[in-house]
């Protein structure tokens, strides 16, 4: 072995330091070994690359197939089939939606379709949510007076209803399971039930309640972890 002032010298043949790093790095990206970190599904795409094209026919597949309900359509469509938004961000997304006026769905249609292409992308995911229904609707209405005392007319909308509640109730289930809301969401979110859907109170005076705590809530929470 060869010495430098009296001292053994390390081989150059030998591992480095870099040897054990690089051996470190290869054990943490297969997933196996001591240091070896769990692998996670890979992120979403995101809203950066999607096209008009894609765009419109995502938002008009929502609109053709939402009968009883567009939600749960929007929800799979943007999350499980185009991976534009998880499911966390589709929830957040969505609460803020429910809280500005007009059609939830719509308003979702606005916020996706402007954060790609702007205004132009809004007018878009609009048109291609609306423009089904629309059409069916002015259709429905020109003869839907004369059938609308009919015993089977009544019971399908019914059955309908019945379906549409179904479906929302599955799609805030999925929402809940796979978003993982913290504890405070959580109270928020009961809250919001028991006194709109159980109490029946104004739905205007329980967003002007329960939004400020929320907000005030997530503060709180924020600067706890900083």
């Amino acid at each position: 072995m060869d010495t430098v002032d009296g001292l053994p010298r390390a081989d150059s043949t030998g591992p480095t330091i870099g040897t054990f790093r690089k051996a470190d790095t290869a054990l943490d990206s297969s997933g196996s070994g001591s240091g070896a970190t769990p692998r996670v599904t890979p992120p979403t795409p995101g809203l950066a690359g999607v096209t008009r094209g894609a765009l419109f026919a995502s938002f008009l597949k929502m609109g053709l197939l939402g009968f009883g309900g567009v939600l749960p359509w929007a929800r799979r469509v943007i999350v499980d089939e185009r991976r534009w938004l998880d499911d966390r961000e589709f929830a957040e997304l969505l609460g803020f939606c429910q809280v500005l006026p007009g059609p939830n769905v719509v308003n979702l249609a606005v916020v996706v379709g402007a954060r790609t292409h702007g205004v132009q992308g809004a007018l878009i995911a609009v048109s291609g949510i609306l423009l089904v229904p629309v059409g069916l609707l002015l259709l429905i209405a020109t003869f839907y007076a004369s059938v609308a005392s009919d015993v089977l007319v009544q019971n399908a909308i019914a059955g309908a209803s019945a379906a549409a509640a179904g479906l929302i109730i599955g799609t805030a289930l999925r929402l809940l399971i796979h978003a993982r809301p913290p504890a405070r969401g959580l109270l928020v979110g009961g809250a919001a039930f028991l006194t709109v859907g159980v109490l029946q109170l104004p739905l205007l005076w329980v967003i002007a309640v329960l939004v400020p705590v929320a907000v005030v809530a997530e503060w709180r929470a924020t600067r706890v972890r900083r």
